[in-house]
């Protein structure tokens, strides 16, 4: 028997040997593939603008990041070990440009192989435009009314005027600027606080502090009112005398808190007409008071005066 020299038998059926060793590695390929794990979730994106430019067209604030690796590598990795960025710097005039997020490793998901990391949307548009600054007007966004029997006398907000900056079109279109709403419902005391001032559109910025400070003065709502049908009422007339007129009713009307107002009963109020200083039969002009009402004031009343008829009683 002849020996097989070394190369010859390295070379025997070589096409076989490379189909089964190209299959081993597919093999090898598929089932590290098939044992890797995916994870997804979203990370802020963060965009860098070039000096004496903003972006003035809408873009995703968030970008979705899908990871692929080993499970006991990639379930560790927090949200914030992970960085998607856009930048804009090579870019020094206005225009619509299309830029490429930019994935970068930090913390936990440094050092893990094997590690695939893929971002959605791969590539953005954006518009550049000139950055701009304006003064607007800031006003409160007030809602509800304070409780019954009281009434905001005044309010203020600071500062009455902010700044914004942004794109040109976007800072331009902007007249006015309100806070978040302020709740008065069911309030009877002042109060001072702080509140947010919202912006239309994430793509402007307010120069200093995006909040203001509101204050309001609120105490008891004083009102008038005015009483009909109001009893005249003679008083101390003498047992020798009597009343032949028939007097009719009047007015009154008052000042005061709602709440005191509100407490004075209508059938308890009388215009007084003193008979006292009458001593003989006759007419007679006299004038008129109206009973006192405690925690109000008495604007006027009608009628002032009242003339009557007085006749011997026969007592």
């Amino acid at each position: 028997m002849r020996a097989h020299s070394l190369p010859g038998t390295l070379l025997k059926d070589l096409p076989v040997k490379v189909i089964c060793l190209a299959a081993a590695v597919i093999l090898l390929l598929f089932h590290r593939v098939t044992t890797l794990s995916e994870r997804f979730f979203s990370v802020p994106l963060d965009v860098v603008t070039p000096a004496g430019l903003a972006v003035a067209s809408s873009f995703p604030k968030t970008v979705r990041i899908t990871m692929r690796g080993a499970g006991d590598a990639i379930f560790p990795i927090l949200e914030e070990d992970v960085d998607a960025s856009v930048s804009l710097d090579s870019h020094h005039t206005p225009g619509v440009y299309r830029a490429e997020v930019k994935v970068e490793r930090k913390g936990s998901a440094q050092g893990v192989e094997p590690l695939d990391i893929r971002v959605d949307p791969q590539s953005i548009t954006f518009t550049l435009e000139p950055l701009t600054e304006k003064h607007v007007a800031l006003s409160p966004d007030l809602k509800g009314t304070p409780a019954y029997g009281y009434e905001m006398i005044q309010s203020g907000v600071t500062p009455q005027n902010v700044i914004i900056r942004g794109a040109k079109s976007r800072v331009q279109s902007v007249t006015s600027l309100s806070t978040e709403e302020i709740d008065l419902t069911g309030r009877s005391d002042s109060f001072a606080t702080k509140v947010k001032i919202l912006l239309p559109s994430t793509l402007l910025k307010i120069a200093g502090e995006a909040a203001a400070d509101f204050r309001a003065t609120i105490q008891e709502a004083v009102v008038q009112r005015t009483f009909d049908s109001v009893v005249v009422a003679p008083f101390d007339l003498s047992p020798h005398l009597a009343l032949k007129t028939v007097l009719a009713p009047g007015s009154v009307k008052m000042q005061g808190t709602q709440l005191s107002v509100d407490a004075v009963r209508p059938e308890h109020l009388h215009l007084l007409l003193d008979l006292g200083g009458v001593k003989r039969a006759g007419t007679f002009t006299l004038q008129t008071r109206p009973d006192a009402a405690p925690g109000v004031t008495v604007l006027d009343w009608s009628p002032r005066d009242a003339t009557v008829d007085i006749v011997a009683s026969g007592k």
